[in-house]
């Protein structure tokens, strides 16, 4: 699109130059060029809407420019030039229908991940990784770690306080696509096959039954803020944001019933879970 603004600018003004030219080599023109007489025609750079054309075309030049960086103020964060935002509650998929795919029985399986060390770009499980539950790191660089339905979508990083998490576990299905974004190099490490209950989760998508015990708890932000979403099925379910600043409407905890089943998601580097 640039491309076209600076093409039709510069044949603006060569149609100027040409045009002026032109007329300065006119007879009439000329004769008219006397302290008593104006000429009839005024040459283009004179002419005020021909300077408001050109200027109309720099604009054009710089708007694309303008809307981007309202975009990249909405989709980056302030924090780091080159990490995408999570995006919002709203536009990721339903977790219980990820869950449905992601665990078939809740019960232990043998893991069939793979490791594997990948760089920027996009990748498709089963034909880049291998389809298993994994912890995921950025071993250099920092950026935003997605799929491509939202369900995954952090920043990847060792800047706890600029909202990056320093690992995300989660299962990959076959035909997941993953996409990284700046990441010099990120590690998809196989987790155990023996799943084991936990108080204190890192960034992730666990499920109650497996890797926490069924019950009712108090769950606060340990590390970092960001979403903690569940979903079983019904309409209880959780969608807080955990974190210590309540003027940006972070809660400094929540309580619930955990049911089995249920999908937990959390974008927070570290939370706790006390039994209530």
């Amino acid at each position: 699109m640039k491309f076209l603004w600076i093409i039709a600018l510069i044949i603006f003004v060569i149609y100027i130059i040409i045009s002026d030219k032109k007329l300065k080599n006119r007879k009439d023109y000329k004769e008219a060029l006397t302290p008593s007489k104006n000429p009839s025609k005024e040459l283009l750079v004179k002419r005020w809407w021909v300077w408001g054309l050109v200027l109309v075309l720099i604009c054009g030049f710089f708007v694309p420019d303008l809307n981007n960086a309202e975009n990249h103020d909405e989709t980056y964060k302030t924090s780091s030039h080159h990490s995408k935002k999570p995006s919002s509650v709203k536009k990721r998929k339903r977790l219980s229908d990820y869950a449905s795919k992601k665990v078939t029985k809740f019960m232990p399986v043998k893991n069939t991940a793979k490791a594997v060390t990948l760089g920027a770009g996009k990748y498709k499980v089963g034909r880049d990784i291998k389809p298993g539950r994994y912890v995921i790191k950025a071993v250099k660089g920092n950026g935003n770690l997605s799929n491509s339905d939202f369900t995954i979508n952090v920043i990847l990083g060792k800047n706890v306080k600029s909202d990056q998490v320093t690992s995300f576990t989660t299962n990959l299905i076959k035909n997941d696509k993953i996409k990284l974004d700046w990441i010099e190099s990120t590690s998809f490490t196989p987790t155990p096959d023996k799943y084991t209950y936990k108080t204190k989760l890192s960034a992730g998508i666990w499920l109650v039954g497996l890797d926490i015990k069924p019950g009712r708890y108090v769950i606060r932000p340990i590390k970092g803020r960001g979403n903690l979403i569940s979903e079983d099925g019904s309409d209880d379910n959780l969608n807080e944001i955990l974190g210590k600043d309540a003027k940006r409407d972070q809660v400094s905890k929540v309580t619930a019933d955990l049911t089995a089943g249920e999908v937990i998601l959390s974008t927070l580097e570290l939370i706790g879970l006390s039994k209530k």
